[in-house]
């Protein structure tokens, strides 16, 4: 009997203490929000760590097979992206250098030396999509140029601008013009140089032969039209065995799965999200247990007229999930704030995925909900004499 009521019972026991309930929404706000958070740093992790691979131009890509990321570079033989260019269906084929080991740039702040990702390629080649690098392709090939990321962080390394006059590792260059990347968790800024330039800046990597030349990424575009599977199979098997063929999604799977996976700072934030969680089902059960328990001789009225446990159960877990979309709503509008907020202060690219927000959107149900069983354990166990005691 008394299955079914028109009077929405949890949503009034939400709401009948508005004191009670900015606190306890602001309790399952500020668990929403951490994880939030922790999945904003870490998506801005996975596309800050792809920025540079996501603006080459190229279908297939040569890269040394031991590599692991670009964040720490490895060589290949030049002679090794010859071979590819020699396929018909290869339009064309581009030697693309990353340093971050050696490269320093000489502050302008304080005159110390501070490290900073340089990549560079022939600028006719346009192996970069980015529209500032094509426009300006005749400025930074003149000798001891470079291009500048204007987005790099500019606490340790200055503010680029045109004009600037400066040195990287040791050698005099100027800074012919900017362009837009943004920082990652490994580098402050970026450099883009002729190959020349590189070469003449880090001559060690420099060859007997040109076809010695230790490039880091081979960047191949491919003819309209063809089949890149079997093309990518073909390049493949006429390499040596120290050189991987790749696609771009491939070649980006395989730098984010390195940061998300293997290397410790993708974990840091993926144990983020799971304290937030732990957080957050320890503060929904404080506010729903001490809601059961001020409500617990209603709650034994209601039993004695013969609700059930599972119909008792059933108003706790519609408050939790109450409590669960209105906590979400808060933190949801407190971490679009603070995602901005990091994103002007840092560079990083902190932007909000659909996926995302489903997923903490998810977590925070499942976190509230939890709650609530757990609080309502006495409850449901209880005799209704007991519950009056």
């Amino acid at each position: 009997m008394f299955r079914r009521s028109t009077v929405p019972l949890a949503w009034r026991n939400l709401t009948e203490n508005k004191v009670r309930l900015a606190a306890s929404v602001a309790g399952t706000a500020f668990a929403v929000t951490l994880m939030l958070m922790e999945t904003g740093f870490r998506g801005a992790l996975l596309d800050s760590m792809v920025a540079v691979i996501r603006h080459l131009d190229g279908e297939l890509f040569l890269i040394p097979r031991a590599l692991y990321t670009l964040a720490v570079p490895l060589p290949f033989p030049r002679g090794r992206l010859e071979l590819a260019r020699g396929f018909d269906d290869v339009r064309s084929g581009s030697a693309f250098y990353v340093e971050t080991r050696r490269s320093r740039w000489r502050s302008p702040l304080d005159g110390l030396p501070r490290r900073i990702r340089v990549v560079a390629y022939p600028p006719a080649e346009d192996t970069m999509d980015l529209d500032a690098l094509r426009r300006s392709r005749d400025d930074w090939s003149r000798p001891k140029t470079v291009m500048a990321d204007a987005l790099s962080r500019p606490g340790k390394l200055g503010r680029f601008r045109p004009g600037l006059v400066s040195e990287l590792s040791g050698r005099r260059v100027e800074v012919a013009g900017t362009f837009a990347l943004g920082p990652d968790f490994e580098n402050e800024g970026t450099l883009v140089m002729s190959e020349e330039n590189f070469l003449a800046t880090f001559p060690e990597r420099r060859g007997q032969t040109a076809g010695a030349d230790a490039v880091n990424v081979g960047v191949l575009r491919v003819q309209a039209g063809a089949d890149l599977r079997r093309l990518k199979a073909a390049v493949q098997a006429a390499m040596p065995e120290d050189v991987l063929v790749l696609t771009k999604p491939e070649l980006i799977a395989k730098e984010q799965g390195f940061w998300g996976r293997v290397a410790p700072i993708g974990t840091v934030f993926d144990i983020g999200v799971v304290m937030g969680f732990v957080v957050g089902v320890a503060i929904c059960y404080q506010v729903l247990y001490a809601d059961i328990a001020d409500r617990l001789a209603e709650f034994a009225t209601l039993k004695a007229m013969g609700y059930s446990n599972g119909w008792l159960l059933g108003v706790v877990i519609r408050q939790a999930v109450e409590l669960a979309l209105l906590g979400f709503a808060a933190g949801l509008a407190v971490s679009v704030v603070m995602f901005r907020w990091v994103h002007v202060a840092t560079g990083l690219p902190m932007e909000f995925q659909p996926e995302t927000a489903l997923l903490v959107l998810v977590l925070t149900i499942l976190m509230c909900v939890l709650s609530g069983c757990i609080a309502a354990r006495q409850l449901v166990s209880a005799d209704p004499a007991q519950l009056f005691q």
